[in-house]
């Protein structure tokens, strides 16, 4: 199916700066697949209004979001909105989930690409919370077979490797920071980080191609939906004693009008470094054809792929849209299956 509809895509006459793609031989073709993408002065472009929409529709799947707004969803809107109102003004120690300064520390190693790995290694170390994580994460199916059982940290950081052994100490860092032991965690919040996980990967795979920094464009992904995750704590929280359900719409309608503004001030919040969130920061506000950083051109392109991604999995656009939406920013169907190949692969089996 793809390939008759890439072809459909590719018989059409090229636009002006558009991705070209030729297949004259195998060589030619196989040297091309390398570097056409950043030869391309459109690879990553995509008007913004409908960047928005597309981010829109996803969270409204994710959501489950089908039903008309009420006079009883209104009222919940109401209140959520006077109460993130509130939080903008002034975030507290209890809006915002806190970060050690010993785990911005380590944060910090881990996105130095000069930083020693045997420093990396005695910080996890030292916090049995985490190596405890990272023996967990080592002893699944991915890295050992079933009658295995790694129990020495050591092992399981040769398991790892270097680079992966960054990424799930990246994550576990902030991945608890916003769980919430309710029925809505387990429904809407793990949906939320592990698509933040998801684009934190693609983000990573794109930064090669675009020579940005690997671990910025990974750590940005995590961190990129901040505010979502915060307005949802936030809804949890106002219902926490209520009988009735939260209506998704209004989760939604929030998402679309508050998260940025309080990515920023949890960035803001924790001290990070400017520039490691200022990708974010682009992202929200330039358009993408003017996007300056490398690392801002990883987490657009992650995100809109993760996004197409979902959307194309839970059945809510067409093969057809799915290859129409990566040509517009210049991108291709085996560019989209290189990134999710592993993914693919279990699908067949």
């Amino acid at each position: 199916m793809f390939e008759r509809i890439k072809a459909f895509f590719c018989g059409k006459p090229q636009l002006e700066n558009a991705s070209v793609f030729k297949a004259e031989s195998s060589d030619k073709a196989q040297k091309s697949s390398e570097l056409t993408l950043l030869e391309s002065e459109s690879y990553g472009f995509k008007s913004l209004d409908n960047a928005r929409e597309l981010s829109l529709t996803f969270v409204s799947s994710l959501l489950g979001v089908r039903a008309l707004d009420s006079d009883e969803s209104k009222e919940q809107e109401r209140l959520l909105r006077a109460s993130l109102d509130e939080e903008l003004i002034g975030l507290s120690d209890e809006s915002i989930p806190k970060l050690s300064k010993t785990a911005l520390t380590l944060m910090a190693d881990l996105l130095d690409s000069d930083t020693a790995q045997s420093k990396i290694i005695t910080a996890i170390q030292e916090d049995p919370a985490l190596a405890g994580k990272v023996i967990s994460i080592a002893n699944s199916p991915f890295f050992v077979s079933s009658d295995m059982e790694i129990k020495d940290l050591g092992h399981a950081l040769s398991l790892l490797g270097a680079e992966r052994l960054k990424k799930v100490v990246m994550s576990s860092l902030l991945a608890d920071k916003f769980e919430v032991n309710s029925y809505y965690f387990e429904t809407f919040g793990k949906a939320l980080w592990a698509h933040s996980s998801e684009v934190a990967e693609n983000a990573r795979k794109i930064a090669i191609k675009v020579g940005a920094n690997l671990n910025l464009s990974y750590f940005v992904g995590l961190i990129h939906d901040i505010g979502k995750l915060m307005i949802f704590k936030k809804l949890v929280e106002l219902h926490s004693h209520e009988s009735i359900e939260p209506h998704p719409q209004v989760f939604s309608h929030l998402l679309n009008d508050y998260s940025h503004a309080l990515t920023r001030q949890a960035c803001e919040f924790w001290a990070l470094p400017e520039h490691w969130y200022q990708p974010i920061l682009e992202c929200q506000t330039a358009e993408p054809g003017d996007l300056k950083l490398p690392e801002s051109m990883a987490l657009f392109l992650g995100n809109h792929f993760a996004e197409l991604h979902s959307l194309h999995q839970a059945g809510e656009i067409t093969d057809f849209e799915l290859v129409w939406r990566l040509t517009e920013v210049g991108s291709n169907i085996d560019e989209y299956q290189g990134l999710y190949s592993d993914s693919l692969k279990a699908e067949e089996r």
